[in-house]
């Protein structure tokens, strides 16, 4: 596996920083949505960009009440309307929005979930392949839970031994999930030492990253063989990207090192044919720029 051209695709002539954040790509592969804040943008809002025309970034949603993060966008072909599931905060209070294809600005609805109404804690939506169904981190409860787009709750997906942080899922395997998280203990919940576990339907979680590092922002790649991730080498305290195939238990693959070392780099998401990989990296004091590369195989 080898990456190539690597390059900023955002804030490439912006004479004002930005930070921006948490890509991912559209159904076509053409297209990266991401947040942007900073520069007088007080609540995040979500702004697009071609892969094909460096620095031609656009805004493409806003909200007037809360701040537009995370985003997620279905690749279902099936699926006619909801198609941007995102994070919406407020005051602390953080939601599940979903949000039509080119949808006009404050037209983004609340996702209401049996038994989970007054949970003000739900974040990073991850849509499962060929489902109306999300994957949900419920910080409340630190677990996953899987939900319809009508709001119907289908249970807790992840270890009840395990507090765990942002999630993802298998396009192939949809009972396959993996998700930055932690064995509970007794002095509480600690993102900084998390790692990425691994976890599937007739299985306890196995843990895939280092144990000697961190491992958060975990994802997987379209065919399910390959998991980016953002983590520590073990040297320096800055997050990079890796990508280390999955292959079985035990996973001792190789991780490959993709962003530079010199600058945190999160939130890795791969391009619906799998040779694109987005990211974002910090660059400068207030400003992180939407990065794309090229995966060979």
């Amino acid at each position: 596996m080898e990456v190539t051209d690597i390059k900023a695709l955002t804030q490439v002539t912006s004479k004002k920083p930005y930070l921006d954040g948490r890509p991912c790509f559209s159904p076509d592969g053409k297209t990266v949505l991401f947040e942007r804040s900073g520069s007088g943008i007080d609540l995040a809002e979500f702004w697009s960009v071609s892969i094909n025309e460096v620095g031609s970034e656009l805004p493409y949603y806003i909200s007037d009440t809360y701040k537009c993060l995370r985003a997620a966008w279905s690749w279902n072909p099936n699926q006619e309307k909801d198609q941007i599931a995102f994070t919406a905060n407020s005051n602390g209070i953080s939601k599940i929005m979903l949000l039509d294809e080119n949808g006009k600005s404050n037209s983004a609805r609340e996702l209401s979930i049996q038994g989970y109404q007054a949970n003000i804690s739900l974040s990073y939506p991850a849509w499962y392949a060929n489902e109306m169904a999300l994957l949900i981190t419920d910080y409340k409860g630190l677990s996953l839970i899987k939900a319809t787009t009508d709001g119907v709750f289908l249970g807790v997906v992840s270890s009840r031994t395990k507090w765990a942080g942002m999630g993802t899922v298998s396009a192939l395997h949809p009972t396959t999930i993996a998700y930055a998280g932690q064995s509970i203990n007794s002095t509480g919940y600690d993102q900084s030492i998390n790692q990425i576990w691994i976890e599937r339907a007739t299985s306890p979680p196995a843990l895939f990253s280092s144990k000697s590092t961190i491992g958060r922002g975990p994802w997987f790649s379209p065919d399910g063989k390959i998991m980016a991730y953002e983590g520590t080498d073990g040297l320096s305290n800055n997050l990079q990207i890796f990508l280390q195939e999955v292959g079985e238990f035990p996973y001792n693959n190789k991780a490959i090192p993709v962003s530079a070392i010199t600058n945190n780099s999160l939130h890795a998401k791969f391009s619906p044919d799998g040779t694109k990989l987005v990211w974002a990296q910090h660059t400068a004091q207030g400003k992180s720029q939407i990065y794309i590369a090229t995966i060979k195989m």
